[in-house]
């Protein structure tokens, strides 16, 4: 293939980046990376095209190079590449990009170990690039490159844990030699080598005397092996590893620390806290050392207003708690903390977070070891009464605040606790009445969650929760919508309060209001609400189900719905009838039950709830009780995805498990093939491809017209249902077919099920359309599914093979008669320069003309609009709106394809595709 050009590349780059596996279904992902490779290398592009190539090896490096030869052999080229550029400084950020995408690979592959050369190699390079402190040999200019270098061996630390134990000599020195701004990726790179080298020496038995000393003092090659065992140190872990070294041996090691936290005033507040978090574990593991070494960085932190710093402040006191921290300082830390999370000039963010920090604060004296959250015994009522929520806070805010306070004030006893709690309910019927008028689904949502918070808190507190149940079945009256947020409420206050009656007695109460309701419309238009509130108080066995079931006959008898035949309602009914049959005292409501589903059995407009009330009274009528909550509550076994109800009678000694199911099949036995697409059949004679002399007016606004008309119709793809390979006997008649198609992407519209009613194994298979809708027109391919039943009355689900979509079975042709005067007028409105979606391109092909017009038979015919000559004009419709248009001719032995297209975007599919239909055998000049 011919270099690409910068706008090609980064054409190509975009199209990948925003779907990669669809990309690669037109081009295999190995010869992708050959041209990659290959252009890298090429100096005609840009360093900016180059970089954004090399950027597909950082994001989707396993996509690019699934196996580790082919990582091999990419990295090797690409160091290859990176040692052959001179060391320029216009060069600096391609350089960069080389060394990050070689470590990418060679991790992400899990190739970075002894028995690759390539990442010898490379961890060397990395070790010479550092090696040129303060600029000396390579100037200031090459110092980006150091950064990245120290960045790179940093990220190989983080991996593969003690990997530079043996160099922290050649490491040390080094970052006490640095005084340029690179100084701070030495530093860092230096406290993770030395923390992941005492934690490998920790691990040690039976350490010589000196062994400390003689670590510090290494420099050796790279440990290879130094990733196997190596475990993570948690402030929290009962499993700590540590070192119990002579005073004499840590003196060295003291004076390295002292010196880290020196230079911590020069790094930025990430990066001294990540300096600060490798000294504490560093400090944590040797035990000789005391934590008072940070006592002169405790001063500066604690008055900082920086995130980053004040968490390192937390980090302290999880691991070293009362040994650095007195009482005093654990006050104060809790005042900062309160009035961080009020500070006008913070983000929301940065307060919750605050906030959060409350809840989880290390205390020096925990009262207990739960590890989420917990109130700090020294958090008063008067330290939180700043904190309170109010209606102007966001969301999230009120709901963190609220949970806090409700701890405080559960936590203390007194005036100012209960006066708390009071304004903690006036709170949440400030809320109450925001809902109640109809205000946002976050509102409302916020409403809900606050309302749980109380519960949860002070569920005691029995005038409160008279109060709150009134409010809540008001709101329920005026907005039967919220039914979803009644039912999560009850079912999380019910996990959360199991010895509780609360949730009970509100289910009793919303029971009781909608089963006095009157059966008007109202009632009818809010039923659906009502059935699912009733379903599940009907999985209630303490709450008695006679008065549903009597409103449910009066709604049904009185009314219309069954007239209507709504499934839905329908369902809803049932539901509630399903819930009952398993009620414990299912016995008091046996007749009226009965009534009902017989009442559903006669006078339901919709088959399937018929057979489904039947299948009810069946059992009703014919299965114990105890039989009863087995067979309506039995799931599918695994890898079984659905189950149906049975509409006919059977005996307790049947397999219902075998019935009730969906059972998968062991393979697949369904396949869809392509019919014969009608742009392959190839005309008796070129005659038949004429220009057309319809004119119009208007031919482009009136095409337009048209594909909006019919963009749900223009794509009509065909295909034969048959059988896959040797089928057992029972699959050789197939009933009641249903196809299910899902997306892998967003190109397409939802497709919907498609009805197939049989299939016999020798006859003629059916013919099966699938209605392409598409929001872009991108390859892709569809997952499908099929769902059937067998001579034996059993239903299987099966899966189908991917179902391809090839860019051309995106292909429209020119509405007829006006197709040539549309492709002369698209022609000219589509330059390149008239908008920056439209581009013009060429695509060369050594050809006869014989050849080309065998091409254009087989593969355009029923897009070639005109015909003089030996130019063929070949227009293009891709739905939904865009259009590429061809002008193919023969000059000097090689056919040329003129491109204009109003989707640049669509260029390398069509590029991939007049690769396909040409010649094999003989190589395009130029692309």
């Amino acid at each position: 293939m011919a270099e690409r050009s910068n706008s090609s590349w980064a054409r190509n780059v975009v199209s990948f980046s925003a779907n990669p596996k669809s990309f690669l279904l037109n081009m295999a992902a190995e010869g992708f990376v050959d041209d990659l490779l290959k252009d890298l290398k090429c100096e005609n592009l840009n360093e900016q095209t180059k970089v954004s190539m090399l950027s597909l090896f950082l994001e989707f490096p396993t996509l690019l190079c699934p196996d580790k030869t082919s990582s091999e052999v990419t990295t090797e080229i690409l160091m290859n590449i990176l040692q052959e550029m001179s060391p320029s400084p216009k060069d600096i950020t391609l350089r960069c990009h080389l060394l990050l995408a070689v470590e990418t690979i060679l991790i992400t592959t899990d190739n970075f170990n002894w028995n690759c050369k390539i990442a010898q190699e490379f961890a060397s390079l990395l070790m010479h690039i550092i090696s040129d402190v303060n600029d000396k040999k390579q100037g200031a200019a090459n110092r980006p490159l150091r950064v990245v270098a120290c960045e790179c061996l940093r990220e190989l630390e983080n991996c593969y844990p003690g990997l530079l134990s043996q160099r922290l000599e050649q490491l040390y020195t080094l970052q006490q030699q640095e005084v340029s701004r690179a100084h701070q990726s030495y530093l860092v790179l230096y406290s993770i080598a030395l923390k992941n080298a005492i934690q490998l020496l920790a691990q040690k038995d039976g350490l010589p005397t000196g062994a400390l000393k003689q670590m510090l003092m290494s420099n050796d090659s790279f440990l290879w092996n130094a990733t196997k065992d190596m475990k993570e140190l948690r402030p929290t872990s009962g499993e700590q590893l540590f070192l119990l070294p002579a005073n004499n041996e840590t003196k060295e090691l003291k004076s390295i620390l002292a010196l880290l936290l020196e230079d911590s005033y020069l790094l930025t507040s990430v990066c001294q806290n990540t300096l600060f978090w490798h000294i504490i574990q560093v400090v944590a593991m040797v035990r000789t050392i005391s934590p008072a070494i940070f006592k002169s960085q405790l001063v500066r932190l604690f008055g900082t207003k920086n995130i980053s710093c004040f968490h390192s402040i937390l980090q302290m006191k999880a691991v070293f708690t009362d040994s650095l921290f007195t009482a005093e300082d654990e006050h104060f830390l809790l005042q900062r903390l309160v009035g961080m999370t009020l500070h006008p000039l913070l983000s929301t963010p940065v307060k919750l977070f605050y906030l959060d920090c409350l809840l989880h604060f290390p205390e020096n004296r925990p009262l207990n070891s739960n590890p989420g959250e917990n109130l700090p015994v020294l958090l008063t009522v008067q330290m939180t009464s700043l904190l309170f929520p109010n209606i102007f806070n966001d969301c999230r805010t009120m709901l963190c605040r609220q949970n806090l306070l409700s701890m405080v004030y559960l936590e203390n006893e007194g005036f100012h606790a209960e006066r708390g709690i009071g304004y903690l309910f006036e709170h949440l019927m400030s809320l109450y009445s925001m809902v109640d008028r109809n205000t946002s689904r976050e509102i409302v949502a916020t409403f809900f969650r606050s309302t749980y918070l109380f519960v949860r808190y002070f569920h005691f507190c029995e005038k409160h929760m008279e109060n709150l149940t009134r409010s809540l079945l008001d709101l329920y009256k005026n907005s039967s919508i919220l039914a979803p947020y009644f039912i999560s409420l009850i079912n999380e206050t019910q996990v959360l309060l199991e010895f509780q009656t609360w949730p009970v007695s509100l289910s009793k109460a919303l029971q009781r209001q909608i089963v006095e309701l009157p059966v008007d419309q109202t009632t009818l238009k809010n039923s659906p609400w009502h059935l699912k509130i009733l379903s599940r108080v009907a999985q209630e066995n303490t709450v008695s189900q006679t008065c549903t079931i009597m409103f449910l006959r009066r709604l049904v008898a009185h009314s219309d719905l069954c007239l209507q035949g709504d499934w839905g309602l329908g369902n809803a009914l049932l539901s509630v009838c399903k819930h009952v049959l398993q009620h414990e005292h299912l016995d008091k409501v046996f007749m009226s039950l009965a009534d009902l589903l017989q009442y559903l059995m006669h006078h339901f407009e919709d088959i399937d709830i018929q057979d489904r009330s039947r299948f009810y009274y069946i059992l009703l009528t014919n299965v114990s009780s105890d039989k009863l909550g087995k067979v309506l509550n039995m799931s599918p076994t695994v890898g079984q995805t659905k189950a149906r109800s049975l509409s006919s009678i059977m005996t307790e000694s049947e397999n219902f498990s075998t019935l009730l199911t969906i059972h998968n099949t062991e393979k697949i036995i369904l396949k869809l093939c392509p019919v014969l697409d009608p742009l392959t059949v190839i005309p008796t004679s070129p005659e038949t491809l004429t220009e057309e002399n319809s004119e119009s007016e208007h031919p482009i606004e009136e095409h337009y017209r048209h594909l909006d008309a019919h963009r749900t119709s223009l794509l009509p793809l065909k295909y034969h249902l048959t059988f896959k390979g040797d089928i057992e006997e029972k699959y050789q008649k197939l009933f009641c077919i249903i196809l299910q198609f899902d997306l892998t992407d967003c190109f397409y519209e939802p497709i919907g099920d498609i009805n197939v009613p049989c299939l016999y194994m020798g006859r003629k298979p059916p013919v099966v359309t699938v209605n392409l809708v598409p929001k872009d027109p991108y390859p892709s391919y569809l997952v499908v599914n099929a769902t059937f039943s067998t001579q034996d009355g059993l239903t299987y689900h099966t899966r189908l093979d991917p179902l391809p979509v090839s860019f051309p079975e995106l292909f429209v042709p020119f509405p007829l008669p006006s197709s040539c005067q549309l492709f002369d007028k698209l022609w000219h409105s589509l330059m390149a320069v008239d908008s920056k979606d439209n581009e013009e391109s060429m695509f060369c092909y050594k050809m006869s003309e014989s050849s080309l017009h065998d091409v254009v038979l087989s593969h355009f015919s029923k897009l070639v609009v005109s015909h003089h000559g030996h130019e063929y004009k070949i227009g293009i419709v891709l739905p939904p709106r865009f259009h590429i248009l061809m002008s193919a001719q023969v000059q000097d032995e090689t056919v040329q394809f003129h491109i204009r297209t109003d989707n640049w975007k669509l260029l390398p599919y069509m590029n991939a595709h007049l690769l396909d239909v040409s010649t094999k055998d003989i190589a395009p000049l130029e692309n």
